[in-house]
């Protein structure tokens, strides 16, 4: 997708409220919103096992494609989409703001700044430090490496190796394990098989 001007006025947006979103959310209001939107995060994981499945298939192009989505429906609809919501108390003006904020943008690097306000308020991580097993790159940078590759795939017919299908079908695990997971549990939250977002049960034992 070319950079419009309508890319260029969301941009501005969002550099106008980033700090805004860093500075007044509360770990209560992302809580509420799970609360709310327990299946915020199923269509990640359904896009998850449907790359499993085309990569199981042999159709390494569409398991590439189905896991660079995941990345996008992770790190923005997962985990941004909440904290924007959470600046408005009304629903319908939530809608609207989130809309405006995180909108067609589908290049992870243009809300990495967000995300890693983020992760470090809440899991007291560097984003820039995580790094997938087996890989010295960091996870962000691999994610964004693979959304090229995606894109040159869907606009450019571009070859896809079972290799490389591979590869970005672990990074998609890694988001969820190493990033989405620690920020749900940081939340005091737990996450179901289905993708589902719950309370986090503690169970106390007597020795």
């Amino acid at each position: 997708m070319s950079y419009d001007e309508h890319d260029a006025v969301t941009d501005e947006f969002y550099e106008q409220i980033r700090q805004q979103v860093i500075e007044e959310f509360t770990v209560e209001r992302l809580q509420s919103f799970y609360h709310k939107q327990p299946d915020v995060m199923r269509p990640a994981v359904n896009t998850i096992k449907e790359a499993k499945a085309l990569l199981a298939a042999q159709r390494f192009a569409p398991a590439l494609v189905f896991s660079a989505s995941a990345f996008e429906l992770l790190l923005k609809s997962t985990l941004l989409r909440p904290v924007v919501y959470g600046l408005v108390h009304n629903d319908a003006l939530a809608e609207i703001l989130v809309n405006k904020v995180l909108g067609r943008q589908t290049d992870i690097d243009r809300f990495k700044d967000l995300l890693a306000g983020l992760f470090k308020t809440l899991a007291h991580v560097d984003l820039d430090s995580i790094c997938r097993p087996g890989s010295a790159q960091p996870l962000m940078k691999e994610a964004k490496a693979f959304q090229t590759k995606r894109d040159r795939i869907l606009h450019a017919g571009a070859v896809c190796t079972s290799e490389e299908a591979e590869s970005a079908y672990a990074i998609a695990l890694a988001i969820y394990e190493q990033i989405v997971t620690p920020m749900i549990g940081a939340l005091h939250l737990s996450i179901g098989d289905s993708g589902t977002i719950g309370l986090a049960v503690f169970t106390n034992r007597r020795t």
